[in-house]
């Protein structure tokens, strides 16, 4: 069986600290978003709507200092936890739109990638 999804990419400029740490720490990043999305009924759908809707969603998050974010007040923003909150916020954002969110790619270096899915799909 063949597994097709769309691949889009989003960059996003944040800066955090671990909490542990003072906010004098905090240091910014670019980090890499890619989300592979597959719509529900396989038809042709306009995948710029979908793609609006989660730039929508990236909004409150670019330029901002993670930690005083509502998502990571009391949560460390490690890459792997910034990836695990967009996966859980996203996957209900895209389901309600007539996708479903198959894998979540998230980096702040190429070398480096934190990936999250529910389904295996390599």
């Amino acid at each position: 069986m063949w597994n097709k999804a769309y691949k889009y990419t989003f960059k996003l400029h944040i800066s955090h600290n671990p909490v542990s740490v003072s906010k004098q720490s905090a240091h910014f990043h670019t980090i890499k978003i890619i989300l592979y999305l597959q719509n529900f009924n396989n038809k042709f759908s306009k995948y710029d709507v979908i793609e609006k809707i989660i730039q929508n969603y990236f909004k409150i998050y670019e330029g901002a200092y993670l930690n005083e974010t509502a998502s990571f007040y009391e949560l460390d923003p490690t890459i792997e936890n910034i990836g695990r909150v967009f996966y859980s916020h996203l996957k209900s954002i895209v389901r309600e739109n007539g996708f479903e969110l198959l894998t979540l790619e998230i980096s702040e270096t190429p070398t480096r990638i934190f990936s999250i899915s529910e389904k295996e799909i390599f």
